[in-house]
């Protein structure tokens, strides 16, 4: 009895396995001897191949401003960080013997006016008396062709008073005019220099800003160092410098997305102003530009800023970056039809790191190997499994 026990149990292990067996085939794939590869299919469409490029943010205008003349500081009228408008006064210079200047120039052009005005008074008189004299002068004459006057009085009393009117009309009054005129002239020259030169004692903002720094003090002398500096930060400019793959994608007015980290997570519009013609013989690279409204002066000039460049924008044939293996100095796919691979060189492009454009050597549509490329050769019998 227990023999047969022992027996049964036998069979019914054997049972167990064979239908055990029997799952293990049916699972297994129809063509076992083919590589299980990924693929996908070659399809126009757009990289995301934009580039970033960085630098730092300056402002779109700065200054060191120097006095024009030397002088003792007398006032600084701001400190770093005042906002200051085109003209607005800075530093003032002690100029008591400026404006000295300026009122005994202010003295002698008055002077010279009223000689002016009494060589012109004296010319009118001269022709005034020129007139008269003339007029006598030709009654004269016929007076005396009539015998009425003698020789001796025509002379006398006529013809000299009528020369010496004429020349004092027509040279002596004229010349005094002409002196006084250049008197008048070189008085308000004189007037000119010394305003200029009082007014030199006012060192005024060239543009609107910020002052970003205050070098005197009320004592001290304005000599050829900056005494104040100042920045327009209305508008930042970002200077950065872009490969040759790029230079030619960029446009002047273009707008571009500036990333500035240290103020928000989300971009700023900047349009690019610059774009170099020829690269740096340094660096080999193409200098560019690109300035960003600052309104807020939420900007600092020496932040930190990305600039994402535009793509091409042009749709090219694509297939997966894993699809393109290097043989050597070429690029090959392995391309699937009817169940079997072929090795296919083709003229890869640029990447956006996920796709790479194929220039030649492949068809839209056209299966491509992904994943499982390692062991194939051409004519292999391969099992997608996507």
């Amino acid at each position: 009895m227990p023999g047969r026990k022992i027996a049964l149990v036998i069979a019914l292990v054997a049972l167990v396995l064979a239908a055990g067996c029997g799952k293990k085939q049916a699972a297994a794939p129809a063509d076992a001897g083919a590589t299980v590869v990924s693929t996908a299919k070659a399809a126009t469409g757009l990289l995301n191949n934009r580039a970033v490029v960085s630098g730092k943010l300056e402002a779109v205008q700065t200054a060191g401003i120097v006095s024009k003349v030397p002088g003792k500081v007398a006032k600084v009228h701001v400190d770093v960080g005042d906002r200051v408008g085109a003209g607005q006064v800075l530093v003032t210079l002690e100029n008591k013997d400026l404006a000295d200047r300026v009122t005994q120039a202010q003295a002698a052009v008055a002077q010279a006016e009223a000689g002016l005005k009494s060589a012109r008074a004296a010319l009118a008189n001269a022709r005034d008396n020129f007139m008269v004299a003339e007029a006598n002068y030709k009654r004269a004459r016929e007076l005396l062709a009539m015998g009425a006057i003698s020789q001796a009085v025509f002379e006398s009393q006529y013809e000299l008073p009528y020369k010496q009117a004429r020349q004092a009309y027509e040279n002596t009054a004229p010349a005094q005019v002409e002196l006084a005129q250049a008197q008048l002239n070189q008085a308000r020259a004189q007037l000119a220099l010394a305003r200029s030169s009082y007014e030199d004692s006012f060192i005024r903002a060239p543009f609107s800003g910020v002052v970003t720094a205050r070098n005197v003090n009320p004592g001290e002398m304005a000599a050829t160092m900056p005494v104040i500096s100042m920045a327009n930060i209305d508008r930042v400019v970002v200077k950065a410098t872009v490969g040759e793959d790029h230079i030619n994608q960029l446009k002047q007015g273009e707008k571009v997305q500036v990333k500035i980290g240290a103020v928000s997570a989300q971009p700023f519009t900047g349009v690019i102003t610059s774009v170099a013609p020829a690269a740096d013989p340094t660096t080999k690279a193409f200098p560019i530009k690109i300035e960003i409204d600052n309104p807020k002066h939420l900007l600092k000039p020496g932040m930190f800023a990305e600039v994402q460049l535009p793509s091409s924008g042009q749709k090219q044939l694509l297939v997966p970056r894993e699809a393109v293996v290097k043989d050597g100095e070429r690029d090959c796919v392995w391309v699937v039809k009817q169940g079997k691979v072929q090795r296919r060189e083709i003229k890869a492009g640029e990447s956006d790191g996920r796709y790479i454009a194929v220039i030649s050597g492949l068809e839209a549509g056209e299966e491509v190997v992904t994943a499982g490329q390692e062991s194939l050769q051409d004519g292999a019998r391969v099992t997608v499994k996507n």
